[in-house]
């Protein structure tokens, strides 16, 4: 049985998504649609067909040009770091704006009728029934609620208790949860064509010569695999133990209060990385390195700092879900392969248990063979593919960073064997490469968007955008029930 979500959930899980705390570094992005001219579903996807903005007054897909039309660039664009997306082109909302509450009573009302024992009720008008709203009415069960809607033709979660005469009233929409958003406003300059509806994808700097050019990106397995010495298996389990790893380096000064230690050398430490030392107070993190100063989520107690400062590297900071795991390309490995064929990692423990050496990787398969009863069966080989953006062959900035979400299509060669869906940047190693999790993996041409959280059709639609000056105005629900 799927979990009972609760109206409280549902309102932090909105507040999450729509990044109304301001956990996220990104927030999302309002953009139109010419296409496509059916309501949107479940299943849908951006592609050169659907989904594209109104660049143009063709109603054909105009990426990799700049707009015709006055469809803005990114309105409200905010210039921190990972803030700017003067590339993209919609209106940037603001997750603080949100506003998000459970409905109390019904939102919908009308008539029913339906058979005792049966799944199905027959309304009188389906205006403003969603798929999930709760159902009140004589003879249908507490807790109901609409599983699927064709037409005034529902289906529902339980049989009915008794039958339903025609006439008998019917609510729907208690307990629905809704976020709305104040009116945004596009104004266009020129000629648009149809505009048939609005999404809301994560925000993401991609410039115009990238988004949704067709081949605008080509993947290709990395030349060295990330191999880790020192890991730990045991026969049958579904995970491996990878080897904690420090940093450290002596204080040279940290005064008491303060938030800043100078240490002999800087290297290898990085923002986020956990430090030890004496004055230093339990799980403080690295905000912040200048050359030799540290700087430190928490002021020094205590006295000054002194000693050594020790700082515990994220041993698994290369990896991520989906990269393929190995035992056979590491220098030196002689010993047995414990890794059936097609193994990927599945789930990463950062944080080390106690009893265990490092961070536990877990696997979609079990071990066929110890890990690390030598050196010669120690290491363990992560595999993975990255994304080059070279529309046209040639390299261009992508802009991305790590954290930016979009959609990655398969191109007109190759085979992108990890599939098209959406998928997160996890590292830019150059300004024209990014690796992504879940990892990419195969070889062959690829085709960015952003991606598509929302998606509706405007129920008057579409709008034909014809003269200098035309608007479009938008105001924003969305619902959990």
């Amino acid at each position: 049985m799927a979990l009972l979500v609760t109206d409280q959930g549902e309102i932090d899980s909105l507040r999450t998504l729509l990044n109304a705390t301001h956990e996220i570094p990104r927030n999302l992005v309002l953009k139109l649609y010419t296409g496509p001219a059916t309501a949107p579903t479940e299943q849908d996807v951006p592609s050169a067909t659907k989904y594209f903005e109104p660049y143009n007054a063709s109603n054909n897909s105009g990426y990799g040009s700049a707009p015709t039309t006055g469809y803005p660039l990114i309105v409200n664009n905010r210039t921190e770091e990972n803030q700017d997306y003067s590339a993209q082109y919609g209106i940037l909302l603001n997750g603080n704006r949100w506003t998000i509450a459970t409905t109390a009573s019904a939102v919908a009302t009308t008539t029913c009728s339906g058979t005792s024992g049966t799944y199905s009720i027959t309304v009188a008008d389906n205006t403003d029934i969603k798929k999930g709203d709760y159902v009140t009415a004589t003879g249908v069960p507490i807790n109901t609620y609409v599983v699927d809607i064709d037409g005034t033709a529902l289906e529902l979660s339980q049989k009915l208790s008794a039958t339903i005469t025609a006439g008998t009233a019917c609510s729907f929409g208690r307990g629905r949860t809704t976020a709305s958003y104040p009116e945004q406003i596009f104004t266009f300059t020129s000629a648009a064509g149809n505009v048939y509806g609005y999404y809301l994808a994560r925000a993401n700097n991609m410039p115009v010569t990238l988004q949704g050019v067709v081949d605008g990106g080509s993947v290709a397995p990395i030349g060295t695999s990330v191999v880790k010495e020192q890991c730990k298996g045991i026969i049958g389990n579904n995970y491996v133990e990878l080897k904690d790893d420090t940093v450290v380096s002596a204080i040279s000064s940290g005064a008491q209060n303060g938030f800043v230690i100078t240490v002999a050398s800087g290297t290898g430490v990085k923002k986020g990385q956990v430090v030890t030392g004496t004055n230093i107070p339990s799980e403080t993190r690295v905000v912040g390195v200048a050359t030799n100063d540290v700087y430190l989520d928490k002021a020094i107690t205590g006295g000054n700092a002194s000693g050594n400062a020790t700082f515990k590297i994220n041993i698994a900071e290369e990896l991520t879900v989906g990269q393929a795991v190995t035992q056979t390309g590491g220098a030196g490995q002689t010993g047995p392969d414990a890794f059936p064929a097609n193994t990927v990692i599945t789930g990463i423990d950062l944080a080390t248990k106690a009893g265990e050496q490092g961070p536990r990787v877990y696997l979609n398969n079990q071990l066929t063979d110890n890990v690390g009863t030598a050196s010669s069966n120690d290491k363990v080989d992560f595999d993975y593919s990255v994304m080059t953006t070279d529309p046209s062959g040639s390299a261009v900035d992508h802009n991305l960073s790590p954290g930016d979400v979009i959609y990655i299509a398969s191109g007109t060669g190759g085979s992108i064997t990890s599939g098209d869906g959406h998928y997160t940047v996890h590292t830019v190693p150059t300004n024209s490469t990014f690796t992504t999790t879940p990892a990419l993996s195969g070889t062959g041409d690829a085709t960015l968007y952003s991606s598509i959280f929302f998606a509706e059709q405007f129920t008057n639609g579409p709008y034909a955008i014809q003269n200098n000056g035309d608007q479009i105005k938008v105001t924003l629900n969305v619902s959990l029930d």
